[in-house]
Formats: C-alpha cells, sequence, structure tokens
C-alpha cells in the first residue's frame, strides 16, 4: 500500500477519527481550571476573604508538600463554621474541611471524571499529578461545559460526515467501475 494515494473515503474516515479522537480524548488537565488553595492554619475568615475575592467555591488546602489534604467550599464555612457560631478569624480551616478528599489525576478522561464526581455526589474535585501535587480543580460547571460543546462538535461532525459521505456515495456510483459491477449482477440474475 505504500507508494498509493488514499482514496477519498479512506482520507475522509482518517481525518474524521483524528477529529473524533481529539474531542473525545479530552483530559481532566483540559478542562480544569487553576486552583485556590491555602494551608490547614488559615483561619476560615482568611478563606471567605480569598474566595470572595476570586469568585469561586472552594479552596483546596495543601501540606507543605503541595498534597492535597482537605477541602473547603463555601457551604462548608456556612454549615460548619458560621452555623455553629465559631469565631471565624481563630478558626482554622482544619477545623472545618473535608478531610477525605476525592481527587482525579490529569490524564483521567472526561468520562472518568464524570463518573466519579457523579458516584461520590460532589461538586468540586482537586486534579493532582501522578504524585498527588495538586495541579487545578474542575467543577460541575466546567465539566457540563466541556461535554456540552463535545457533545455539540460531535452532532456537527455527524451531520457532515453524514453529507460527505452521501456526496461519495454518489460519486463512486458514477463511475465506470460501478456501472460494470451493476451489468455484471444484472447478468447473474438473468
Amino acid at each position: 500500500m505504500s507508494g498509493r494515494k488514499k482514496s477519498l473515503p479512506d482520507e475522509i474516515s482518517r481525518k474524521m477519527l483524528e477529529a473524533i479522537s481529539n474531542i473525545l480524548g479530552l483530559k481532566a488537565a483540559d478542562v480544569m481550571k487553576d486552583p485556590i488553595y491555602a494551608n490547614k492554619d488559615t483561619t476560615v475568615f482568611e478563606a471567605a476573604r480569598i474566595l470572595d475575592n476570586s469568585d469561586r467555591g472552594e479552596i483546596i488546602v495543601l501540606d507543605d508538600n503541595k498534597k492535597v489534604i482537605g477541602i473547603v467550599t463555601e457551604r462548608d464555612i456556612v454549615r460548619r463554621a458560621v452555623a455553629k457560631d465559631l469565631d471565624l478569624k481563630q478558626t482554622k480551616l482544619e477545623d472545618i474541611m473535608t478531610k477525605k478528599v476525592v481527587v482525579v489525576l490529569a490524564d483521567a478522561d472526561l468520562g472518568t471524571v464524570a463518573k466519579v464526581m457523579s458516584s461520590k455526589g460532589i461538586r468540586r474535585v482537586p486534579v493532582v499529578n501522578r504524585f498527588g501535587k495538586l495541579l487545578g480543580v474542575i467543577d460541575s460547571r466546567d465539566l457540563a461545559s466541556a461535554l456540552t460543546t463535545q457533545k455539540d462538535v460531535l452532532e456537527r461532525m455527524v451531520s457532515g460526515l453524514e453529507a460527505e459521505l452521501a456526496r461519495v456515495t454518489k460519486e463512486l456510483m458514477s463511475r465506470e467501475e460501478v456501472k460494470k459491477l451493476d451489468k455484471s449482477a444484472e447478468r447473474i440474475y438473468e
């Protein structure tokens, strides 16, 4: 096959598979955003200020090696500190953080990320490298946006592929080889 020019249908198929692989191949690292993080000794008051200034809903709590040891959300601040009338300027993140944090690897595909978030009932997930160091965070809005974009692009690609396949089929059907095959088939059925 080397040296031979690829047929138009083969070339179209190759390009479509490549494009689909690129779209479906999105990884956590492709859609994560920069994380907001702090250490366990940060006060709840400081964390609330950080969240307010960043317009984000979570702070990832890291140890000295930049590994995830907790997560604190706006909801945690309200339920675990404000509602319990804790002194926000004295209470540390360590006191209110979720300690069993679910994380995903940066190379996890979006389907895996969606399954993890859904099965664990979480709206935010830190993204880490294979050594457990924080790289980013994905929230449900990021995931929904990326998956919706994938779906829309795939729908457009399928529509375009259908049109292109119809055109190629018409082109191939008009070729002399197809006409010869039709004549051969007619002889077989006579």
